[in-house]
């Protein structure tokens, strides 16, 4: 389910630089993804609602290597 809602939330964020590399961005449409982008997140930190614990494990799903510290 964590993977499920970090794709979702990957995608929005992919709609979301689309939308705002149009001509003319339509606002109404930016902040309604915007909405469910945080919606995601919100579902996410209900899950694991350590940041650090929540940026480790988005990494692993999404196949990228762990930042040295």
């Amino acid at each position: 389910m964590i993977e499920r809602l970090i794709a979702a939330h990957q995608l929005i964020n992919r709609e979301i630089r689309r939308e705002l590399a149009r001509i003319a961005p339509d606002a109404l449409r930016v902040r309604d993804l915007k909405k469910r982008r945080l919606a995601i997140k919100d579902r996410l930190f209900r899950h694991i609602p350590d940041a650090a614990e929540m940026r480790r494990v988005a990494r692993l799903a999404l196949g990228r290597r762990p930042a040295i510290a």
